[in-house]
């Protein structure tokens, strides 16, 4: 039994000690001269990617890979030029034993691109992000969160299992996650926000707004002209701000809690606490807001 201790407490030892020393970092740096208006793409297996908008004109990749040596070693990141277009690659080799003992490796793109400049990035399992950009972006994660701010230009973000936030974009944003929040804010253009059992919220937004989550709360707040509101979830509270003179068609309904409108409505139909159907200051584009077990509140702005 003192043998089996022993030698129990010994392979802990070795375990322990081939873990720090096979510990690695490998850095990965390459730079290229481009103009205005090009596009960053990026796609990598593994790890958490940034990119910031420079004032400069060169794209500047850099890559840290930490983990195993074996590990380190395999992971290759590529990266190479196409006129003003920059495509960068992370990969590592699909062997069965890196599968059986699991990987070991924390991966980091980090690249500064011109101000001008369009991004595409894809992860696999890591966190996104964007910023000081003017173009479009597209950003999707397998399993991390995702987040944009300062950018001008039409954003379209998806991740499996992440948050996604948006700050100060002038532009469209698709924002889509299939199991975390969603909150968007201090938007100038079309706002669309899906997510499958998280919070969703549009704060700010100058646009057309349709928010849809199947377990969470909505809350939009909608600053200058109405061009349409839709707001749906299956388990949450449904919250509108609008301006006090701005005129909508009213269509809210919950199926589980009741209805309340703090702005003066021309209601058509019969009056019930859960569901109201009318018109706000003379009518206009459709405030579509419903839950099927929650409150929907559709207020004026302070």
């Amino acid at each position: 039994m003192h043998r089996i201790f022993m030698l129990s407490a010994i392979a802990i030892v070795v375990a322990v000690a081939c873990a720090a020393g096979f510990a690695e970092v490998k850095t990965f740096e390459k730079k290229f001269q481009v103009g205005a208006g090009g596009t960053l793409s990026l796609s990598t297996e593994s790890g958490s990617v940034s990119v910031t908008g420079g004032s400069g004109s060169e794209v500047i990749v850099t890559a840290t890979i930490e983990g195993r040596s074996s590990d380190v070693a395999k992971f290759v990141v590529e990266a190479n030029q196409s006129g003003n277009n920059v495509d960068v690659t992370g990969k590592a080799p699909k062997d069965f034993w890196r599968f059986l003992r699991g990987a070991n490796l924390d991966v980091r793109f980090s690249v500064t691109v011109p101000r001008a400049y369009n991004v595409r990035m894809q992860t696999s399992g890591g966190d996104l992000a964007v910023s000081t950009l003017t173009g479009t972006v597209h950003g999707e994660t397998s399993g991390g969160n995702v987040s944009i701010d300062h950018v001008d230009g039409a954003s379209t973000l998806e991740t499996s299992g992440g948050d996604i936030r948006v700050d100060a974009v002038k532009g469209d944003v698709k924002a889509e996650t299939s199991g975390g929040n969603v909150k968007v804010k201090n938007v100038v253009g079309n706002v669309h926000g899906e997510t499958s059992g998280g919070d969703i919220a549009a704060e700010d937004v100058e646009g057309k707004v349709r928010l849809e989550t199947s377990g969470g709360n909505v809350m939009i707040k909608v600053r200058g002209a109405n061009k349409g509101i839709h707001a749906e979830t299956s388990g949450g509270n449904v919250t509108i701000l609008i301006g006090k003179s701005v005129g909508a068609m009213i269509d809210a309904g919950t199926s589980g809690g009741e209805v309340v409108c703090d702005l003066p409505v021309m209601v058509s139909g019969k009056i019930s606490e859960d569901r109201v159907k009318g018109t706000v200051n003379g009518g206009g584009e459709l405030i579509y807001a419903h839950t099927s077990g929650g409150n929907v509140r559709i207020k004026p702005l302070d």
